[in-house]
């Protein structure tokens, strides 16, 4: 080698060190690549609320096309920036048809760097257990009198669908002649004292004397007796005389019922607005008061924190004066009971402090008069009572 000629070996050391120097700027720009640096920061997403067993449906998504999805909680290092934590309802084990529903379904977080974002998802229960309605179709049930009053009478049995939520039932009878007025009366079967209707036509007051309609709340799978009559008929009147009439079914789809007791109240997921009928779902008796079961909804709902809570009863028909009460776990009342203000107005009822558990909530119709246990009538053209049309909206919200 030439003496004059410098050495390979001496003649790279200062372009490997600044070499290796400007590789450590870079690293330190880019924040090495873990947790921690100037560009990263944690999310820490917890799950709670769930049965061991069952999976969360949650989705993370953020900057430059993140995306995760979680069946439980996880914590994990990304880049800074606006996250949205997206949870979906899943499947309970128990019963069949509910499910566990997230009491926030959508929020945000900012991943800020060398932090930790928290995030919480809760899923509370929610039995609501859907079913395909029993479509209405008129039953035929037209015949003949052989005599006018009582010793004429026929009888019919109806039995409503196994539908959980019940309904109501349209009766319509029109006799044949124009001379006779009918009468219409309704029973539980087995047959007990009284009856849910029992009306003839009045030629004074019915525009069309010889048409009768009428509707009544029914309970799933319950028979009822009805007496079709031929009440009065014009002198000179000869029988046998026909008559034309049908009963049909309209099924009330109320994913609650049934919900008629303590016992078997409904659980309900917090912050979340549920909807349900004001038919209870029940008729199994001629004479029901509105306050007494089977007539009422029950729900639950599980406070997970020490809060006071606001219940809400909205969507109110002008035909109901609606009445919230509060129940603890033993079943003894919690405060007072709220009654709406008036007919057609929200019932609200704020509480106290309440301790972490399981609370239930009633929702009756209110007092006098008792509109949602009446059989309606008319003479032509039967109007539906609206609280058997509309359903009514429940909230339970927490008092931070």
């Amino acid at each position: 080698m030439n003496q004059h000629e410098p050495s390979p070996r001496t003649s790279t050391r200062p372009i490997a060190a600044l070499l290796a120097a400007a590789l450590v700027l870079t690293l330190a720009a880019c924040g090495g690549g873990g947790g921690g640096g100037a560009d990263t920061g944690t999310l820490a997403v917890t799950v709670t609320g769930l049965p061991a067993g069952t999976n969360a449906n949650v989705a993370v998504s953020g900057p430059a096309s993140f995306s995760d999805a979680l069946t439980g909680s996880k914590t994990q290092a990304v880049a800074v920036g606006s996250y949205t934590i997206a949870a979906q309802p899943v499947a309970a084990p128990t019963p069949t048809g509910a499910t566990y529903d997230p009491v926030v379904p959508s929020q945000s977080a900012a991943v800020v760097a060398a932090t930790t974002t928290p995030v919480t998802v809760e899923y509370d229960l929610h039995e609501c257990v859907m079913y395909e309605p029993t479509p209405t179709i008129p039953v035929n049930i037209s015949g003949s009198w052989t005599a006018s009053g009582s010793a004429g009478d026929v009888f019919e049995t109806i039995t409503a669908p196994s539908d959980p939520g019940g309904g109501y039932v349209t009766v319509r009878l029109q006799a044949n002649d124009a001379g006779i007025r009918p009468l219409l009366g309704v029973q539980v079967l087995p047959l007990v004292s009284g009856s849910i209707f029992t009306e003839a036509t009045d030629p004074a007051v019915n525009p069309d004397p010889s048409l009768l309609e009428m509707v009544f709340e029914v309970a799933p799978a319950r028979s009822y007796q009805l007496t079709l009559r031929a009440a009065s008929a014009a002198s000179g009147t000869t029988f046998p005389q026909g008559y034309t009439a049908s009963w049909s079914f309209t099924s009330r789809v109320d994913c609650y019922e049934p919900n008629d007791t303590l016992a078997f109240a409904k659980a309900i997921p917090m912050e979340n607005p549920i909807q349900a009928s004001f038919i209870a779902g029940f008729r199994d008796s001629n004479s029901l008061l509105v306050t007494s079961e089977p007539t009422l909804d029950f729900y639950r709902f599980e406070v997970h924190a020490s809060t006071a809570v606001r219940i809400t009863l909205s969507d109110v028909v002008a035909t109901v004066r609606p009445r919230l009460t509060l129940y603890n776990a033993a079943g003894s009342t919690v405060g007072s009971a709220a009654l709406a203000p008036a007919a057609g107005e929200n019932a609200v009822l704020t509480s106290g402090t309440l301790a972490a558990g399981w609370y239930r909530v009633r929702v009756d119709t209110g007092s006098p008069p008792a509109l949602a246990r009446e059989a309606h009538t008319s003479r032509s053209n039967e109007t539906i009572p609206p609280h058997f049309l509309q359903n009514y909206t429940l909230v339970v919200e927490t008092l931070d």
